[in-house]
C-alpha cells in the first residue's frame, strides 16, 4: 500500500485551497505523460477532464516530488525517478483499455485494468466499486482470476455458473494466476478509464 500512500499524499490537502483533483487522477496523469511526452498543460487538461489551474497545481506537486521534469514551452515529460514509478506502475498493472464485451449492463463505454498479485487484497470488492462510482463509473465488476478460474470474490464461481461468458474473458484478457480483473463502464470513456483507476489504487 505504499504506493497508494505516495499517490495519495500527492493529491491530499495541504493548508490552502483544495485542488480539484484526486488520486486517481495523480495516477491517470504519470501514465499519460509516460505515454505522450512531452505533452503541454492544455493537453493534459483535455484528456483529464481538468481545469488548466488544477493542471498546473498538479503538474507543480508532481515537479515537487521530482516525478515530473517541465521542458518550457514543450510541456513536462517524466523525470528519471518518474520513470521508475512509471516502471513500477507497469509491473503491478495492465492497462488494457477499451473493451467490447458482452456484459451485464448496458453503458456504452466500457474500461479494463488488470492488477497483478491482487488477489488477496479484495474481499467482495465492494471497496473497488465504490471508490469506482465515486471516480464517475456507473458500474464495476471486480473479477479474480485464480487456478485458471474466475471467481467474483466472496459472491460466486463464475467459470462454474456461467462458463461460456468466464471462458470467453478470459481469452480475451489473458490474466495470470493472482489477477484481479477490473471492468468498468460509464457514459464515456473517461469515466470508465477513471472509474478503473480509482478502483486499481485501492489494491496498489
Amino acid at each position: 500500500m505504499e504506493l497508494r500512500r505516495f499517490l495519495s499524499s500527492i493529491a491530499s490537502t495541504p493548508p490552502g485551497p483544495r485542488p480539484s483533483f484526486q488520486s486517481f487522477h495523480v495516477l491517470e496523469t504519470i501514465l499519460v505523460i509516460g505515454r505522450e511526452a512531452p505533452i503541454g498543460r492544455k493537453r493534459l487538461a483535455e484528456i483529464l477532464g481538468l481545469g488548466e489551474g488544477a493542471v498546473r497545481t498538479l503538474i507543480q506537486r508532481l515537479k515537487d516530488h521530482s516525478i515530473v521534469s517541465v521542458l518550457g514551452r514543450g510541456g513536462c515529460a517524466l523525470s528519471e525517478r518518474g520513470e521508475e514509478l512509471l516502471r513500477e506502475l507497469e509491473s503491478r498493472m495492465r492497462d488494457v483499455g477499451p473493451v467490447r464485451l458482452e456484459l451485464p449492463w448496458s453503458h456504452p463505454a466500457n474500461y479494463v485494468l488488470i492488477v497483478h498479485d491482487a488477489v488477496g487484497r479484495v474481499s467482495r470488492g465492494l471497496e473497488q466499486r465504490d471508490e469506482a462510482v465515486r471516480a464517475g463509473a456507473k458500474a464495476l465488476m471486480v473479477l479474480a482470476y485464480q487456478g485458471g478460474r474466475l471467481m467474483m470474490p466472496g459472491v460466486s464461481d463464475l467459470s462454474a455458473e456461467r462458463p461460456e461468458f468466464a471462458s470467453r474473458l478470459i481469452e480475451e484478457l489473458r490474466p495470470v494466476d493472482g489477477d484481479v480483473i477490473l471492468i468498468s463502464g460509464g457514459d464515456s470513456l473517461a469515466e470508465a478509464r477513471r472509474g478503473a483507476l480509482a478502483a486499481a489504487l485501492t489494491l496498489l
